[in-house]
């Protein structure tokens, strides 16, 4: 199947998101417009204590209009690697900084509207540090015990997905420290 990419415009764009239009012709020859998000790269940590507690934020999303419990995540700003990122926002949003860090997948959100790549990390052998926010971040860091979280309790994707990579199994991860 060939699609022909004729013209990209931008419609939108503020700090996280870019909306296009972009006129294209279908392998059958029919012209459309294509409506889609270019968002930033993402970040997002299963990190877990010694103590076999996962470390988890919850904060309220304006989208949704409640309070969303997932693992800590945000944005890789420009020229920053996604390990960077990952080390970088568990701190700023939980006040912990790891020592060892596996690298769980990289995967796109939703592929059919949006380009936006997600980075998933495990994090371990967590010390305590300080807390970070930004200025718009309001967040509650909760400890839950590993085996008192269901996957099929969580409504966030990440981090169902961390959870199950981690759940089903360790080898098929990479290890960052090697």
């Amino acid at each position: 199947m060939k699609f022909k990419h004729k013209e990209r415009k931008e419609v939108f764009r503020n700090d996280v998101v870019t909306v296009y239009n972009e006129n294209l012709v279908l392998p059958n020859g029919k012209e459309v417009t294509w409506t889609f998000t270019g968002k930033k790269e993402v970040v997002a940590i299963l990190a877990l204590t010694k103590k076999q507690t996962v470390i988890m934020v919850e904060q309220y999303r304006p989208a949704i209009r409640r309070e969303f419990l997932e693992i800590p995540a945000g944005l890789v700003e420009k020229n920053e690697l996604p390990l960077e990122a990952a080390k970088r926002e568990l701190e700023e949003e939980t006040g912990y900084q790891a020592e060892s860090w596996t690298k769980i997948c990289s995967y796109f959100g939703s592929a059919g509207v949006s380009d936006g790549e997600y980075h998933l990390f495990l994090a371990k052998e967590l010390k305590k540090t300080h807390q970070h926010l930004d200025e718009d971040e309001f967040l509650t860091v909760r400890e839950i015990p590993f085996k008192e979280i269901s996957i099929y309790d969580l409504q966030d994707p990440k981090s169902i997905i961390a959870f199950q990579y981690y759940l089903l199994s360790s080898s098929c991860c990479e290890d960052t420290n090697k």
